[in-house]
C-alpha cells in the first residue's frame, strides 16, 4: 500500500541541529494509514508532521488527548507498537514498516464511543468506585469488568515472544546523573582532579534543554567531554532509582545497570510544569518546551497561529524561536507586570511587533477536537482575575511556559531536605547525605552561566568527598542578579470547562477540593484517594499542581502541605528487564542430540533440557502399558557413600530405615529436615558392604549433596566418603510388560524374578558395557533403570532401542512419564509438595518409622502426631471424566448463602488414556480427604466441577504388574 502525503504539512524549512535526514524517507502504519516520515523522527514528530492531532484518548472520560511535553514524561501520546503496549511516541524512533496503533479507544480514536462518559461526569466524582459499586458485592466482579473495560492503556499480547535482556554491573569515583549543561560541568571538573567518572541521561544524545534552545556554550563543553578519558558516557540510560550508599539502578536499551559510586552528582533539571485552566487538556495545549523540543530537533511546529502563555522569561525564548522560524506568534500572555519582564533578552528584536498582554493570563481553551482558540483576562493587584476583561485570541497551538518542578526524585529517596521557595515558586533542595550533590536547574537555578559555575563547584566537591566520611551538605547556589522574576502560575482560574490537575487519571480540581472536604487533606491520603499522580508520569507533571490546590483547599502553605513519597522505579520498566537474563539450561544428557534427531519437543526441568514427548503422549503411554517403551533418566542425581558409617548416616538423614538392607537390595527413601519438611526422594541401593549408591530428584542433587556433607562434617562422617557422580552415569529405564524379554537380549545377566527380585540391583554388562541395573517400577509396570558410564550412553540407548524394535518399542519423554507415575499416584517432591509439607501430611506415613532411636525430623514427628494433621495430600477422580483441572486449581466449599471458601489445591492433574479418565493428587482438608470417595469441587474457570476422593493407586494398586 503506498503511502497517502497528508494534505497538511506541519514540516518547516531546516534547523540548524535538527536530528532528522531529510534525505532518507521511510512509511509506517498508524491505525491502518500509512504515512512517510524522515529517517530520525520519532513517532510523534513524524505524525505531527503529517498534521495527526489526536494521539490518544483520555484514562476516565476518553477526552481527545495530543502532544503535551515530548519528553516522555506525560501519559499523552502512548501507543500500542505492533504488541508491544503504553510506547512514549516521543521518544520512540521511527522505523521502517513500523505498525502503531491508538489506544484506550473504540472503534476509532476520532471517534471514541465511550467519550460519551463525559456527560455524566457528575455521576463519576472522584472516588465515585469506592461509594457507587459497593452493593451488592455480589455484582462487584461485573462492575470490576466493565471498569478495567473502560478505563486502561494498552494491552498485553500474551503471544509475544520472549525478549533477550542482560545485565552488567558499573564502579566509579563520581556518577553525574544528567547530562545538560550543569551536569557535564560537573563532570569535567572531577574528572580533571583525575577521578574516574560516569555521565547518565535518558537521551540520545548529551546536552539537556540546550539540544533544543540555541546557545553558545554547549558545543566547547561537549568538545572538552570527548577529549577527556576519564568520563565514560552512557546516553539513551534512564536511572530507575537510589539505593543505599549511592547504589544506582538503571537501563540502557534492554540491558539492567548496577551502579555503586563512591560519590554522586544529581544533575536531572526540571520538568516544565502545566498550566490548570479550562480545557487545558485540548489536543494543541502543549508545553513551550515541547515545541521547542519539535522545532529544533525535527523541524515541525504543530501549529501555525500560536499563541504564548507565560509567567517568566522562558515563554519569551519560545516566541522568539518561533519567529525566527518565520511562524506567527499571535499574542504573548504573560502573568506579570510589564516592569519584571525586563530581562536582556527583550530587547531582541525578533520578539517586537509581537502583541502582549502583560498581568494576564488563559481562562479556557476553545474547541472540540483541537485547539480554535483562547480566551484570556487580565489579573487585578491580588492576583484575582478581572472576568469583565475577558477576550478571545484566534489560535491553532497554545505554548505553556509558566513554571518548572525540579526533578529532584533520586535527592527524595536519598533522603535530602527540600523547602518551598516562594521567590521560584519551586520546591529547591537545603541539604542533602553524604556523597550526594545536586546542580544545575535542579537547584532552581536557570541562568547558564550560573549553571556551569555551579557545576564546576558541585564537580570539585564531590571529588573531595570520595575518600572522606564528612557529611555532604548543599553547595551555596550563587545569587541569581540577571535573571528576570519568575512568578508562581499557581492561579485558581474561574471555568466552566475541566481543568486537569492530572493528566493520566483525568483528576480535575473539582475532584482535588472534593477529596479534601471529604476528609482527605493529607498529601498522601489525597494521593491514595484521588489516584492522583498514580499514573504514566508518576507525578512529573501533575505534582505541583496537586500540592497547590491541596494547600489552597486546605487553607494552608505549601510548605505545611509537604509533597508525596517518590519510590523507584522513577520510569516504566519492563519485567523482561528485571528478570534479566534467560537463563537456559546448561545441562544436557549425554544423548541429547539423538532426542533432538528424533523429533523430541524439549522442555526446561531445573537446569536440564529433556524430552518432553517424541509424538502423542498417549500413544507413549500405551506402549509401555502394552509393550515397551524407554525412557532418558540421566538426570537423576547420583551420589555415591563409601565407608563402614554409611549405615548408620542413612538411619539419620532418612525417616526410614537403613541398616538392615542387604546387598544386592534397593530401598526407597525420603530425607526431611529437623522440622519434618520433605527436602527428596529417590532410592539407594547397597552395592557391597561399604558402597551405597543413591539417587536424587533431577533437581534436587545439588541441594542434597552438600545437605550430606553439612552432617559429614558435623560429627557424622564417621569416616564416610561422598561422590557426585551425576555426570559420571547416564541412566535409561526400560519399563513395560515385554522389557524383561527385550534386555535379556543384550545381557547374560539372570532376569528372572527369582534371580533379579523386585527392588534389587545387580551389576552386568548391557550390550557389552558393564552397568548398574535396579529393578524399579515409577511406572507401575516391569521396569529395569540402567546405569552406564556416560561415555557410553550413545551406544547403550541405540543398542537397547534396536533390541526393542521387533516389540514395538517407543522413545517415551516427560510428559507421559507424569501421567504414568500419577496413574500409580506417586509423588513428585516440589510439585505435590511445598516448604511446608511432611510425609504424615503427605500421606506417607507408612515410611516414617518412629521406633528408630533417632533421625532428622524425629521430634517435629511427634508432635504432629499428637497434633493431627490439618491437610491430606490424596488422589482424586473427576465426576466428568474429560475434565482436566489445571494445576494449582482451588478447592472450595459452597455453603448455601456463604461466600466460597478456599480448602485446598489441585498439584497434579492429568487424563489417564490407561483408565480413559481424568485423575489427580489434591490437598485436603483431613477430615475430608481420610474419606475415601468424599465428593468436593473444585473452583476451574469460574465454574464449580466435582471430583471425589481416591485412595491409594488408580492402576494396579496391589503392585503385581511389576512384581513379576
Amino acid at each position: 500500500m503506498q503511502a497517502i502525503p497528508s494534505p497538511k504539512s506541519n514540516r518547516i524549512p531546516k534547523q540548524q541541529g535538527e536530528t532528522v535526514d531529510r534525505s532518507a524517507t521511510i512509511t509506517f502504519n498508524f491505525d491502518g494509514q500509512e504515512y512517510t516520515a524522515y529517517s530520525g523522527d520519532t513517532i510523534a514528530s513524524a505524525l505531527t508532521a503529517a498534521d495527526v492531532k489526536i494521539l490518544s484518548r483520555s484514562f476516565k472520560y476518553h477526552r481527545p488527548r495530543g502532544l503535551l511535553c515530548c519528553s516522555g514524561h506525560c501519559p499523552n501520546c502512548l501507543v500500542q507498537v505492533s504488541d508491544e503496549p503504553n510506547v512514549r511516541a516521543c521518544r520512540r524512533e521511527i522505523t521502517p514498516g513500523m505498525n502503531i496503533r491508538s489506544q484506550n479507544a473504540w472503534p476509532s480514536l476520532d471517534y471514541d464511543l465511550l467519550s460519551l462518559t463525559q456527560a455524566g461526569s457528575r455521576l463519576m466524582p472522584v472516588g465515585f468506585y469506592y461509594k457507587t459499586f459497593i452493593h451488592p458485592p455480589l455484582l462487584w466482579p461485573l462492575y470490576e469488568r466493565m471498569l478495567r473495560q473502560a478505563a486502561g492503556l494498552g494491552k498485553v499480547d500474551p503471544n509475544t515472544p520472549p525478549g533477550k535482556f542482560d545485565k552488567q554491573y558499573l564502579h566509579t569515583d563520581v556518577a553525574v546523573i544528567g547530562g545538560g549543561l550543569s551536569g557535564i560541568s560537573a563532570a569535567l571538573s572531577a574528572a580533571k582532579q583525575g577521578a574516574r567518572v560516569m555521565l547518565f541521561d535518558g537521551e540520545s544524545a548529551l546536552g539537556g534543554h540546550l539540544r533544543y534552545n540555541p546557545n553558545s556554550y554547549l558545543p566547547s563543553l561537549l568538545e572538552s567531554l570527548a577529549q577527556h578519558e576519564n568520563v565514560t558516557v552512557f546516553t539513551d540510560t534512564t536511572i530507575l532509582g537510589w539505593y543505599k550508599d549511592n547504589w544506582l539502578s538503571a537501563t540502557q536499551g534492554t540491558r539492567l545497570l548496577k551502579v555503586r559510586s563512591k560519590s554522586l552528582v544529581i544533575a536531572t533539571g526540571a520538568y516544565e510544569m502545566p498550566l490548570v485552566f479550562g480545557n487545558n487538556d485540548l489536543p494543541g495545549v502543549m508545553l513551550g518546551s515541547a515545541v521547542q523540543r519539535l522545532l529544533h530537533l525535527f523541524g515541525v511546529c504543530p501549529g501555525k497561529k500560536i499563541l504564548i502563555v507565560t509567567a517568566n522569561e522562558d515563554g519569551w525564548r519560545v516566541a522568539a524561536n518561533l519567529r525566527t522560524a518565520g511562524l506567527e506568534v499571535v499574542a504573548i500572555v504573560d502573568q506579570r507586570s510589564q516592569k519584571d519582564c525586563s530581562g536582556l533578552h527583550l530587547n531582541e528584536s525578533v520578539t517586537d511587533h509581537i502583541p502582549t498582554f502583560y498581568k494576564h493570563t488563559i481562562l479556557d481553551a476553545t474547541g472540540t477536537k483541537s485547539v480554535k482558540g483562547a480566551k484570556i483576562g487580565q489579573l487585578d493587584s491580588n492576583g484575582k482575575i478581572d472576568l469583565s476583561t475577558k477576550r478571545w485570541l484566534a489560535c491553532d497551538l497554545i505554548a505553556i511556559s509558566v513554571g518548572w518542578i525540579p526533578a529532584l526524585e533520586l535527592f527524595y529517596m536519598a533522603g535530602g531536605k527540600t523547602e518551598y521557595n516562594k521567590e521560584r515558586s519551586e520546591i529547591l533542595p537545603i541539604t542533602s547525605p553524604p556523597h550526594l550533590y545536586v546542580t544545575g536547574r535542579a537547584t532552581g537555578t536557570h541562568a547558564l552561566d550560573q549553571q556551569i559555575a555551579q557545576g564546576e563547584q558541585v564537580g570539585l566537591q564531590a571529588f573531595n568527598s570520595i575518600d572522606s566520611e564528612t557529611d555532604g551538605l548543599l553547595c551555596k547556589i550563587p545569587t541569581i542578579t540577571d535573571e528576570t522574576i519568575r512568578t508562581s502560575a499557581h492561579l485558581n482560574i474561574p471555568s466552566r470547562k475541566k481543568q486537569f490537575v492530572c493528566f493520566c487519571e483525568d483528576v480535575t480540581d473539582q475532584d482535588i477540593e472534593m477529596a479534601v472536604e471529604e476528609g482527605y487533606q493529607s498529601i498522601e491520603l489525597l494521593k491514595r484517594y484521588s489516584t492522583v499522580s498514580m499514573g504514566p508520569c508518576q507525578g512529573k507533571m501533575c505534582s505541583m499542581n496537586t500540592i497547590h490546590r491541596c494547600a489552597h483547599a486546605n487553607n494552608w502553605t505549601v510548605q505545611e502541605t509537604g509533597k508525596t513519597t517518590a519510590r523507584p522505579p522513577l520510569e516504566p520498566i519492563a519485567l523482561g528487564t528485571l528478570a534479566g537474563q534467560n537463563m537456559d539450561p546448561v545441562q544436557l544428557s549425554p544423548i541429547h542430540n539423538w532426542h533432538l534427531n528424533h523429533g523430541a519437543q524439549m522442555m526446561v526441568t531445573g537446569l536440564w533440557l529433556r524430552p518432553e514427548h517424541y509424538s502423542n503422549p498417549k500413544d507413549e503411554v500405551l506402549a509401555v502399558r502394552e509393550r515397551v517403551g524407554l525412557i532418558d533418566v540421566s538426570t537423576l542425581g547420583k551420589l555415591q557413600l563409601t565407608g563402614l558409617g554409611v549405615p548408620d548416616l542413612l538411619e539419620r538423614i532418612y525417616v526410614n530405615q537403613w541398616r538392615k538392607l542387604r546387598l544386592g537390595r534397593v530401598r526407597y527413601g525420603v530425607m526431611c529436615n529437623d522440622e519434618g519438611i520433605i527436602l527428596d526422594d529417590g532410592v539407594c541401593a547397597r552395592l557391597s558392604n561399604e558402597t551405597w549408591y543413591m539417587s536424587t530428584t533431577s533437581s534436587g542433587v545439588t541441594g542434597i549433596f552438600e545437605w550430606i556433607q553439612w552432617w559429614l562434617q558435623s560429627g557424622w562422617g564417621n569416616g564416610i566418603h561422598l561422590t557426585n557422580l551425576t555426570e559420571v552415569f547416564s541412566a535409561f529405564n526400560v519399563t513395560g510388560p515385554q522389557s524383561r524379554e527385550m534386555l535379556s537380549k543384550l545381557t547374560i545377566c539372570n532376569l528372572d524374578s527369582d534371580e533379579f527380585p523386585y527392588m534389587s540391583v545387580r551389576i552386568a554388562e548391557v550390550a557389552g558395557v558393564p552397568c548398574r541395573l535396579m529393578r524399579i517400577g515409577f511406572t507401575g509396570e516391569l521396569s529395569y533403570e540402567i546405569h552406564c558410564p556416560s561415555g557410553y550412553a550413545m551406544h547403550v540407548w541405540e543398542s537397547l532401542m534396536q533390541a526393542g524394535e521387533e516389540f514395538g518399542i517407543l522413545p517415551f519423554g516427560v510428559e507421559a512419564q507424569r501421567i504414568l507415575r500419577l496413574e500409580k499416584a506417586h509423588i513428585i517432591v516440589g510439585q505435590d509438595t511445598d516448604a511446608l509439607s511432611d510425609p504424615l501430611s503427605a500421606n506417607m506415613e507408612w515410611i516414617v518409622k518412629m521406633n528408630k532411636p533417632d533421625f532428622l525430623g524425629k521430634r517435629a514427628f511427634t508432635r504432629i502426631t499428637a497434633e493431627g494433621t490439618k491437610q491430606l495430600l490424596v488422589g482424586f477422580k473427576m465426576d466428568c471424566p474429560d475434565i482436566v483441572p489445571e494445576e494449582g486449581s482451588q478447592i472450595v466449599s459452597k455453603k448455601p448463602g456463604k461466600k466460597i471458601k478456599i480448602i485446598g489445591w489441585v498439584t497434579s492433574s492429568r487424563f489417564s488414556p490407561t483408565l480413559n479418565q481424568a485423575i489427580g493428587l489434591c490437598w485436603l482438608p483431613t477430615d475430608l480427604g481420610n474419606q475415601n470417595g468424599t465428593s468436593f469441587t473444585i473452583y476451574l474457570n469460574e465454574k464449580l466441577e466435582r471430583a471425589c476422593v481416591h485412595h491409594g493407586a488408580f492402576y494396579d494398586p496391589v503392585g503385581a504388574r511389576q512384581d513379576v
